[in-house]
């Protein structure tokens, strides 16, 4: 979030009088400026879209202090808790009851136990505002007057086309706001009040925030419920369609409830072709399905939280996978999202408490297309095996897949279900598929007419193989795989800030974002740091220290507040040339040569940043040449031609072929030892990167590391007693580590080998083989000497002879110069 200059209560700003500084009282004084506000709350007549409304109150007893949550504050000290106030809202036809109470980040991340306000519907416990006013006040000075302000636009839906499209379905409520003459603080935001440092008094008064917070909450409450499921009784208080004709806008309706409920289809284009698996394995996705399903039945799940979930539980870790997922249980109509938070819809819970697979595969049906038809196939061939099942199904569908995913993915799940089996040579039906069959009978015959003409021509069946990128489905998706998808085109148009002159990355907005990695104290703060004084990046350390996922995660932070699109990730070589980065003249298909950009122009021509892997592989200067120039911040003319004939120049202005943004960066990673590190990298490349040295945890951290891998739930059994004992050694200062830094991800993923191989020493000295040893190619002969005394000390007494014996050849011949004789 960019900061701006503080606003006093009055409009005007009062500058600092000195550096800003994270405070560590920002959560007491939030805490105090909220009681004050609960406490003034007071009956008071609104009007509302010219509505009159009497507002009753109710004082609630105080909640009893937290057993976790809000650290930094002492129930000693700021206790009890503010009260939680209850307003009852009548108006001619119509009442409603809202809840204003305390509340505080229970998520990990950089927004952890900050404390805000936020307001329910009583009846169906429905967020509709939550302002975090600890958030507002952390980076600012005794003698301020800091606004906190509450948004007024409409929940965002998972499927929005853009952010155009959001605001514009925003803007009812935004001219309803308008007309309230609430006090606006920016265009989609009002304040809601003000907090004096370092007291905490809230200005005006407390009793007119409490008002606006009320009027606000009102003017939301009709656009955050959806039809049928009360919080309302009588009339509403306005017609969202007048309101939406009073602006000049379509209806605007329930945001959430169009993403999460999918209309029950007129036709099969009504439906979506893109289905996604579940992790946990191909005959385990409505298992996978209810068990995620179940942890939603009993709370609502901010995003974070249930993407950590997935990870811990099945070690998804890519953005990709997560979100379709999500997705995934969004369309089925099963989740919603409210505010940042999943929840069970009715059909959820409904389905929750007698989850069958029929119920299962009607919601498959009505929301996406090709799971009946996969069922007439398979029925009609009596075996159904990939290619049959892809040729048959894109022609029934009359569709162009690239490759076979989506054909395997609704032949998982009809497995998962139960509905086939797989055997050697293909899916057949169950009796349960052969009973959804007779239930559409009159669907079966449509799809059956159609296959038998497909089935006239027997080559259909004969055509030739699917592409090799084709899914196996006989084999278990491994926990944490990212499913490929189609490439996603590029943006068009430059996102919000990327032409702003200065880039203003904060540890609060990257820290969600690399809340997956474990990071020394303060270095998140450096690479911020760093990136928004100008500098583009350079992450130095041990393989397997996060180096590459910290790159993305900046980029991700960035694009999140509008300074790019994402990363644009390419992985550095010896070989590389301008050619690979600029770009160069390359040979079409019709023998003319045409110009094509390399990586660093492909980054700028998609608004993304760059991040080089590897980047000591490279000779960079030879690599970047007078890019050299752009990363300082000045323009080229290069001496290549575009289609146009005209000479292609890079540089920050419009004029430029290539417009380089003031927010474009550059991130790059470097081991600090390599077999390829064939190139040591010029004052000039330096002068140009920030370098940050991204260590290898310490012992403590290392340790906990494991023991979390080794021991939490997951498709694979935990790890073998007393396999974490030896690792545990083995990963430390006073082992291995004390000759040769190496990450953590290294560590892991021995771990994670030795789940699924169950073999007990003899798959610790496998896994050696096969992550450790590679990481040890260079060390000298008695640092080695000292490796090879540590790593067959962890198999003593645990290990088979053979397999010592496997081990120590291939270490051996690692280091085909030394003899190691006995250790």
């Amino acid at each position: 979030m960019r900061s701006e200059a503080p606003l006093m209560a009055s409009g005007t700003t009062h500058p600092p009088t000195a550096a800003t500084t994270d405070r560590p009282d920002a959560n007491r004084i939030a805490l105090r400026a909220l009681r004050s506000l609960l406490d003034a709350a007071a009956p008071m007549d609104l009007t509302v879209e010219a509505r009159p409304v009497q507002v009753a109150v109710e004082r609630l007893p105080a909640a009893p202090w937290p057993a976790r949550g809000l650290e930094g504050l002492d129930q000693a000290v700021d206790g009890p808790l503010p009260r939680a106030v209850r307003l009852r809202c009548t108006w001619p036809g119509g009442s409603t009851e809202l809840l204003f109470s305390v509340a505080w980040w229970q998520t990990m991340g950089a927004y952890r136990h900050l404390v805000g306000i936020k307001v329910n519907v009583v009846s169906t416990n429905r967020e509709i505002l939550w302002t975090t006013v600890a958030l507002r006040l952390r980076d600012r000075l005794d003698g301020e007057v800091v606004p906190v302000p509450a948004a007024f636009s409409t929940s965002r839906r998972r499927d929005e086309d853009s952010e155009e499209a959001f605001r514009q379905r925003s803007l009812p409520l935004k001219g309803a706001v308008e007309r309230a003459g609430l006090p606006l603080v920016s265009p989609w935001n009002m304040e809601a009040f003000a907090v004096r440092l370092p007291d905490g008094e809230v200005v005006p008064s407390p009793e007119e925030g409490f008002r606006r917070l009320a009027h606000l909450a009102l003017l939301k409450l009709p656009f955050f419920l959806r039809d049928g499921e009360g919080g309302i009784e009588g009339e509403p208080l306005f017609d969202l369609a007048a309101l939406a004709l009073a602006n000049g806008e379509p209806p605007a309706g329930p945001a959430v409830a169009e993403v999460v409920e999918p209309a029950r289809r007129p036709s099969a284009d009504a439906r979506r072709d893109g289905v996604w698996p579940l992790p946990g394995g191909v005959r385990h996705y409505k298992q996978t399905l209810d068990t995620l399903l179940s942890e939603l039945r009993d709370r609502r799940l901010p995003e974070a939280e249930f993407f950590a979930l997935l990870r811990d539980r099945y070690e998804v870790t890519g953005d990709t996978a997560r979100q379709g997922y999500v997705n995934l249980l969004l369309y089925l109509g099963l989740v919603r999202l409210s505010d940042d938070r999943l929840e069970l819809t009715p059909g959820g819970e409904s389905y929750l408490e007698n989850p069958r697979p029929q119920a299962l595969f009607e919601r498959l049906h009505e929301t996406y297309t090709g799971f009946l038809e996969v069922l007439v196939i398979a029925n009609a061939l009596g075996r159904m095996d990939t290619t049959n099942a892809r040729n048959l199904l894109t022609e029934l569908l009359e569709k162009d897949w690239r490759t076979s995913n989506q054909v395997s993915f609704r032949r998982n799940w009809l497995l998962s279900l139960g509905a086939t089996e797989r055997q050697g040579d293909g899916d057949a039906l169950t009796d349960l598929g052969r009973q959804i069959l007779a239930d559409h009978a009159t669907e079966e015959a449509r799809i059956r007419t159609r296959l038998d003409e497909l089935l006239a021509d027997r080559s259909i069946l004969s055509a030739s193989a699917v592409t090799g990128d084709d899914v196996d489905e006989d084999l278990v998706t491994p926990p944490g795989t990212t499913i490929p998808a189609p490439p996603e085109p590029h943006a068009s148009t430059a996102p919000s800030a990327w032409f702003d002159e200065t880039l203003d990355l904060t540890t609060e907005l990257a820290g969600p974002f690399a809340s997956d990695l474990e990071l020394p104290a303060g270095l998140l703060a450096q690479a911020c740091a760093a990136l928004s004084a100008g500098k583009h990046l350079l992450l130095v350390g041990p393989p397997g220290t996060g180096k590459t996922q910290l790159a993305q995660a900046l980029a991700r932070a960035a694009a999140n507040d509008g300074y790019c699109t994402g990363a644009f990730v390419a992985t550095a070589s010896a070989d590389w040339t301008t050619f690979d980065t600029i770009g160069g003249y390359a040979l079409q298909q019709n023998s003319a040569l045409t110009f094509r950009p390399g990586v660093f122009l492909r980054a700028v021509e998609r608004y993304q940043w760059l991040v080089i892997d590897e980047l000591n592989r490279a000779d960079v200067d030879r690599a970047f040449g007078e890019l050299m120039t752009v990363l300082s911040g000045h323009s080229i003319d290069t001496a290549l031609l575009g289609e146009d004939g005209r000479t292609i120049s890079i540089g920050p202005h419009e004029s430029h072929t290539y417009r380089v943004s003031p927010t474009f960066r550059v991130i790059a990673t470097m081991n600090t030892w390599d077999k390829t590190s064939l190139f040591r990298l010029s004052y000039a490349v330096q002068r140009r990167f920030a370098m940050i040295h991204v260590d290898a945890p310490d012992d403590a951290t290392y340790a906990r590391l494991l023991e979390a891998h080794a021991r939490r739930e997951g498709v694979a059994p935990p790890l073998a007693e007393g396999a974490l004992g030896p690792l545990t050694r083995l990963f430390s200062t006073a082992s291995l580590l004390a000759h040769r830094a190496i990450g953590p991800a290294v560590a892991l993923d021995m771990v994670h080998y030795m789940r699924r191989r169950q073999a007990s020493g003899d798959g610790l000295a496998e896994a050696m083989a096969m992550y450790l040893l590679p990481q040890l190619e260079g060390l000298p002969q008695e640092p080695a000497a000292k490796v090879l005394r540590a790593l067959l000390s962890s198999l003593t007494g645990w290990t088979s002879a053979e397999a010592v014996v496997r081990l120590r050849r291939r270490y051996e011949e690692l280091f085909p110069h030394q003899t190691f004789g006995e250790v």
